[in-house]
């Protein structure tokens, strides 16, 4: 993987840094300057949430994906809250110790006697509300087996909102899972140090073609190259007319929960997850065209 020289690292480190504790103390002031002496009701409602957008939506994004604007500047990726295991237990009472003590050796800072009770308390509040409304596709039960998912190799999972991705192709240009949502998509996590991925390019490509009068789109997404110029040059090697695109946030294996290559997901038209499946195949098969052809606009 390409690597910044030592120079422009410490350089992007300050900076990174110079911008969190801006994004933090701000927020730090936000809470001090506004907390209501009465709140009513209303008011306390909605103190959570303001209170997170000043100090925590700037890393772990508006809805706690971990897509916030700062977080590819960070060292390590902030937390997805839809993710699981955490490092700690999922209630108000973990969630408020961290926010007070933050995490050692992470980036994540403690915010000591900044805020009130009744301001902590909403804070966390809306973290585990957070939590709860984006539970992560792969930790929900999976649905009912299916007979052509089976003979395919893959597993049907629960009907929930994709995860986020962030992708770029070779020319620069940049786009997001959700722009596909009129489509079904095949998303195959690949790496340029996998044979059993680089061998199977081409079958790949074939099986792509042959939807290609469907609403249907693959999306190659490398694992292990940051330069999208170098993973294309690859992958062409191995099946000339292939586009692939690279994950920008750093996150989306993580979201995806990727731990061995080649891997694929089934995303339905309207961005909810069908199915998924790991390791190689054949995909000439009758099996795996006709299950993909059954989940096409599901």
């Amino acid at each position: 993987m390409s690597q910044m020289p030592a120079k422009g690292s410490s350089v992007l480190i300050a900076t990174m840094v110079g911008l969190f504790a801006i994004a933090v103390v701000g927020g730090l002031l936000i809470g001090k300057r506004s907390t209501p002496k009465n709140p009513t009701l209303e008011q306390s409602s909605s103190r959570g949430p303001f209170l997170y957008q000043g100090m925590c939506a700037s890393c772990h994004g508006p809805e706690g994906r971990g897509d916030g604007v700062s977080a590819q500047n960070l060292k390590s990726a902030p937390r997805d809250f839809s993710l699981r295991p955490w490092k700690t237990l999922i209630d108000l009472p973990s969630i408020k110790k961290v926010i007070v003590d933050g995490i050692p050796g992470t980036v994540m800072p403690g915010i000591k006697n900044a805020l009130a009770e009744p301001d902590l308390d909403a804070l966390a509040k809306h973290v585990l509300k957070l939590a709860d409304q984006n539970p992560s596709p792969t930790m929900k039960v999976f649905s009912k087996t299916d007979q052509l998912a089976i003979d395919a190799g893959f597993v049907l999972v629960a009907n929930s909102s994709a995860p986020l991705l962030q992708l770029e192709d070779e020319q620069g240009n940049k786009s997001k899972l959700s722009d596909y949502k009129d489509k079904t998509v095949m998303l195959h996590f690949w790496g340029v140090q996998c044979p059993h991925c680089l061998k199977e390019m081409q079958s790949l490509l074939e099986l792509e073609k042959s939807f290609q009068e469907k609403s249907f789109v693959m999306l190659h997404v490398c694992t292990d190259e940051d330069d999208a110029k170098v993973a294309q040059q690859i992958a062409s090697k191995y099946a000339l007319g292939i586009k692939i695109v690279i994950e920008t946030s750093g996150i989306g294996l993580a979201r995806y929960e990727v731990q061995s290559l080649p891997a694929f997901w089934l995303i339905g038209s309207g961005g909810r997850t069908l199915a998924r499946s790991v390791g190689t195949k054949d995909w000439a098969s009758s099996s795996c065209k006709s299950f993909i052809a059954n989940q096409i606009l599901k």
